[in-house]
Order: C-alpha cells, then structure tokens, then sequence
C-alpha cells in the first residue's frame, strides 16, 4: 500500500536499536512484563477489601446471568459486571434475588450489602474470582499499547511504553478492581486506533473490529461518548492531511482522493458505527426492552436515589420519547438518567478545599499529583527528542521516520485532547480514575524516549528513569490506590491532597485488622471507627465502635460520650466529604453542635434511673431523641474531624487510607470541648 496513505509510517531501524532485529528477545520482555503486571496487580488485590462500587458491580452482573434483570446499575459497566461474574456461574455462590433486601427496590449497593455478608458466601473468593477476569483486561490493554508504541517507535519505544504501563500505580490498581475504569480505557483506547485506521484504509476485517470496539466501549461506560469529539477531531486532521483513502471489498479496490468523496464515506461509516452501537447495547440488554422479564416478581421496582434532583426538562423529554418509542432498553435509559441526576450533587475535596459538583482545575491537579515524577520527565524527555529530531530531519531535507510525524500520532492527541476537555467541563470530581483513559495515550507518546537509545547516554539516562519509575511503584505496593507522586509529598500526605476513590475507597478493613491485632492485641483499649465503603468491619473481625461513616447500613447511633482510645477514621470521613454535614467547619455548625452537646451533657449527667433523667426524655418522643441525637452525633465527628485536620499527620496509618490516632481524655477534651481550631463562614453544607 501507498506509504503516504497508511497512519502508522513504518519506524527506522535507528530507532529500534539492536532488539529490532531480535524479535523472539521482544516478544519475551514483552511476555515477562505482562506476567509481572499481571501478578504485581493480581497478588495485591489479595491484601485489599471490598471497594465501594465492586460489590454493586458484582451483585448487578450476577442478577442479570441468573434473572435476566436488568434494573440495576442500569447505563453504566454493562460490559463489566458481565465479564467479571462469568467465574461465579461455576462456582455458583448463594444469590436468591427476592430474599436479598434492596433487591425488590432495584438498589445495587443494598443487594451487594446482603449478597457478600448475609448469605453465607466467602467475600474473598468472590473477589478473587471477578478480579482475575480484571487483570485478564488490563494485560490486553497492556499488549494493545506494545503495539501501538512499536508502530510509532520501534521494539524499544514499544518496550519503554509497556514498562510505564506494566509499573504504573494507576494501571495496577485499577487491573484488578472490578470497576468500569479499565474495560472503558481498554475500549476506548482500541476504538481510536480502530477508528483512524478505517479513515486511511477500508475494509471488511477493519470495520468488523471498529464495530467490536465502539460497541464494547457503549457497554463499558457512558464516556464512551468522547469517541464522538475524538473522531471529529481525527477526520479533520485526516482531511486536512490531504492523503488518500482506499476502500477494499472483496479482491477489489478503488483509492478516493477527494476530499468530498472521502466525507461522503466517513458520513456512511459513522451511520454504520452509531448503528452498530445501537444494537450492542441491545444485545448487551437481551434485545428485550422491558428490564424485568415477563416471569418476574411483580413487585420488583427500580431504585429511585434519595439525593435525586430534578433534571432539565429537555432531557426529561427526551428520555420520556425515546422510552414510548422503545428507542433503548428501559434498563439503560432509566440507569443513564439516574446518573445524569445524580452527578451535580457529588461534593469533592481538592488540597484542603471543599466544592459541590465541578471545578475545572480538579483533573489537572490530580493527574500532577497521582502521576508518577519519573514518567513526567520521561514524557517530557520524549517530546523534546521528539521535537529535535523531528527539527533537525526537516531542516537538513532527510526523512523524519525516526520520530513520526504529527499526523501519525494524531489519535493519540486527539483522545488525551477530547477526553481531558470533556472531563474538564463535567460536574463529577469525584477520583482521578475518571480520566484514566488519557494514561494509555500517554505511555505510547513516551515511547519517543526511545529516539535517545542510539546513544549510551541516551540508554542511561532513558534506563535510569525507568527504574526511578518502577522503583517509586514497588515502594507504594500493595497499596497501589493511594499512590501520590513526590511533588505531592508521596502516599503519606495523600489524605490532603485528595481522597475517595483516588485514595481511600474503602479498599483497607482486612488491613486494619492486621493493625489491630498487633497494636491493639485482646481488645485492650475501645476502638472508635468511622469507615467509608461498601465493606463490613464484623465480617473481618474487627471489634469497634461505630462513629457515623458512609453508607451505614445497620449503623445504630451510640448515645454516650466518647471515651479514650484508638480512633480509626477513613480519609474520606476525615476530608468532611462523605459526611452528613459536608466541608469545614463553621461557626453555624458549631452553634448547632454546642445546642446538641447542651442537651446531652444534661442527658448523660443524669443517673440512668433517676427521676429528672425520665422528665428530660419525655419532652422529646423517642423518635426525636433517636434524630437529635443522629444529628448531634455527626456534627461531634465533624468536629473532632476538623480538630485532627489541624494536628499534623496521624501517628498510624493503614494502606494510607484509614488513619489512626491515640486520643487519651485531655485531647478528646480540647477536641470536642474547647475552642475550634477550625472556624470559617457560612452554614453547614449538609449532605441532601
């Protein structure tokens, strides 16, 4: 085929260094960091509970192999629960959907609650079971960027982009999470690859791929949608280029140098994709509209979020017509509108500072603080060699294959490009895993760093950042979740910089048992937790008393004061982000805690038995005693959250994402009785 037509120039043997020549030598360091990414990810998720999304996912995919039910977590992982839960339909764990509570009301995260811990099931054997088919993804999108790097730089820049991938904190948390990161950084990374080969050259096998491709993104994820922007962006650029496009059918061919031609057949060849898409996600729902089958329970419902908010009307419109027409499975609209309902009302906290719905300055700190140092400067190492190289080919008028042009590595600008704009703009700053779809992007231009191997120093200094990179990785195993560069002040200060699911997701009850049998052995001293995640501390064995946390399932508020003792708290709680009262602490917060401690100072101060005690209560019912004390409860946690804030970092950690602290009577005092050490304006943000 014409050189000019095909978007990936071949690379020069300059770049490729000795190993081009040596492709079993290739294909054994590629095999070994595979295995090696695939162990490291596998063998750490061993130490790490239940995250907070996993057990919804599970539980969701499982209901739909057995009921054929679609209501839960309806237009968001289809792809995932299903490949994740195929083990368990050999290993066939308890799961009677009408007996689990929460199923009836279509709630996943009630479903999982029961599925895990009320049923009889081992926890660990299911997570071990749905996270291996995890790691099965990530070594495939592995494998993928190896390709694509060696296309664009040679074994060796395909070989530097599959170590940043391989060694990478991100890449190996998420390679075994069942979650719907990695399946939509899997697909979407392929679609684009897929998407530009079809604007250079056409034929049956690449468009049955494309189709594969678009269709697994639209069923791992609703961010598939950046595929939209991306492939704008690629047919511009393809257009632009002004290079021609061959369309194959059969043994014939004809080559389309037009650019009206051309557009006439990207038009036919995105109708055919957004078709293709169509149908996926009617397969991936059974190709039934209704999300319960006929035979079901006919008092099975759909979950309906307290914290939902009215959506524009346009949408309400929208969604309402495409459900009377039956355009989309009933599971996936009503799933896709509860997100869009949702979103805006998720509060993020970002380096000390609290915000509702979205900011535009929450990605781009969070990439600089979860990308490793080593693979910033080895990426900006590879674009200045790039650009050299690329300078000093055109001046002296000689070919520029050793570093690809612009044009050869447009897919890969463009989904950083789209993507990182599209989640600029969106209202969700919940976790830097939100843009883990750039990362695969970004570890094939690295692979420019193979442009220095032709010299030794080249090769040193190239060599001497990997092994800074993997180095900083093995240094944070197995808590992989809570890694944070050195220009954040590494995993230790993590819990400032940001938390939920880019640090603390719930993921270290099984190693807060550990802790607590070698600090706290026999129970010696009472333990105080404050736990956010979908995980049950009784299940572990871990022996507390619970503070408010998030959700609570079967949290009953303790009515007494607090007393000296180990005080476990997840960073999330700490941040004041998954708490009732929402961000710092105010003075209309504090006006309303010392209201509530008035109340029950009195309360405990009275003799259990006493007449004045029995007088105090009957002025409330015990229903409103039970919400008073609910609300006072969380506003002391906010307080003495906001005092810890302020007193430096903890004394203990676990996984850096549960902190502990020793608090004897004198700092539980000035905590909880003296002034706040933390005092800004404004009423409390409470959670809705």
């Amino acid at each position: 085929m014409n050189h000019l037509a095909h978007p990936y120039p071949t690379p020069a043997r300059r770049s490729a260094a000795p190993l081009a020549s040596s492709p079993r030598w290739v294909a054994l360091a590629v095999t070994l960091l595979l295995a090696a990414y695939a162990a490291m990810s596998y063998s750490a998720s061993w130490e790490k509970g239940l995250t907070v999304d996993e057990g919804a996912q599970i539980a969701a995919g499982y209901n739909i192999w057995l009921h054929s039910d679609y209501r839960m977590e309806g237009g968001n992982g289809d792809f995932i629960r299903r490949w994740a839960t195929l083990p368990l339909l050999v290993t066939r764990p308890k799961f009677d959907g009408a007996a689990l509570p929460g199923w009836r009301a279509g709630n996943a995260y009630a479903t999982a609650y029961s599925f895990f811990f009320q049923t009889g099931n081992r926890p660990e054997s299911i997570l071990r079971q749905t996270r291996a088919m995890v790691v099965l993804l990530g070594v495939a999108l592995g494998l993928a960027v190896f390709v694509v790097a060696r296309r664009q730089f040679g074994a060796v820049g395909g070989l530097i982009s599959l170590g940043l991938f391989c060694f990478s904190p991100n890449m190996l948390a998420f390679g075994s999470i069942v979650s719907t990161d990695l399946s939509i950084a899997l697909f979407l990374f392929v679609a684009t690859g897929c998407v530009w080969g079809l604007l250079h050259e056409v034929t049956w096998r690449r468009l049955g791929l494309s189709f594969l491709a678009v269709g697994g993104a639209v069923l791992a994820k609703l961010s598939a949608l950046a595929l939209l922007p991306i492939t704008a962006i690629l047919i511009v650029v393809k257009l632009g280029g002004g290079r021609p496009l061959r369309v194959r059918w059969g043994a014939r061919s004809r080559v389309l140098g037009g650019r009206w031609a051309q557009l006439g057949v990207f038009a036919a060849l995105g109708l055919a994709h957004v078709l293709a898409a169509w149908a996926a996600l009617w397969a991936g729902y059974g190709f039934r509209y209704a999300a319960l089958p006929p035979t079901a329970d006919a008092t099975a419902g759909f979950w309906s979020s307290p914290n939902r908010e009215p959506v524009r009307p346009a949408v309400v419109k929208t969604f309402d017509w495409l459900r009377a027409h039956h355009a989309l499975p009933e599971g996936y609209l009503r799933g896709v509108l509860t997100l869009l309902a949702n979103d805006d009302l998720m509060g993020s906290y970002m380096n000390g500072a609290w915000h509702y719905g979205g900011r535009v300055g929450f990605f781009p700190y969070a990439i600089w603080v979860k990308t490793p140092l080593a693979q910033i400067v080895l990426l900006g190492l590879a674009l200045v060699l790039w650009g050299v190289v690329r300078w000093r080919r055109r001046r002296q008028r000689r070919s520029a294959r050793a570093a690809p042009s612009l044009y050869a590595l447009a897919p890969w600008l463009a989904l950083i490009g789209a993507y990182l704009a599209l989640a600029l703009v969106q209202n969700l700053n919940i976790g830097h895993r939100h843009i883990l779809p750039i990362y695969p992007a970004v570890y094939v231009l690295a692979g420019a760093a193979a442009l220095a191997w032709a010299s030794l120093a080249g090769r040193l200094v190239v060599a001497g950042l990997l092994g800074w990179f993997a180095q900083s990785s093995l240094a944070v195993r197995p808590h992989y979740l809570a890694y944070f560069g050195e220009q954040a002040g590494g995993p230790g200060q993590g819990y400032r910089r940001l938390v939920d699911s880019s640090l603390d997701w719930g993921q270290d009850l099984p190693g807060l048992k550990r802790w607590l049998a070698q600090h706290n052995p026999a129970g010696k001293e009472p333990v105080f937790l404050a736990y956010f995640g979908a995980d049950e501390p009784s299940y572990h064995g871990i022996k507390a008393e619970r503070l408010p946390g998030y959700p609570n399932w079967f949290h009953a508020p303790v009515v007494a004061p607090l007393r000296p003792g180990y005080y476990a708290i997840s960073a999330s709680i700490l941040a004041g982000v998954y708490t009732s009262y929402f961000g710092p602490w105010t003075r209309e917060s504090e006006r309303y805690y010392w209201d509530g401690r008035h109340n029950f100072d009195s309360l405990w101060g009275l003799p259990a038995d006493s007449a004045a005690r029995r007088e105090l209560l009957s002025l409330w019912s015990p229903a409103q005693w039970k919400e008073e004390f609910r609300i006072f409860e969380a506003l002391r946690l906010a307080r003495l959250c906001a005092w810890l804030r302020k007193k430096g970092p903890p004394p203990h950690d676990v996984g850096h994402s549960i902190l502990i602290w020793h608090l004897d009577a004198a700092a539980l005092r000035e905590a909880l009785h003296g002034p706040p050490v933390e005092l800004v304006e404004g009423p409390p943000m409470r959670r809705r």
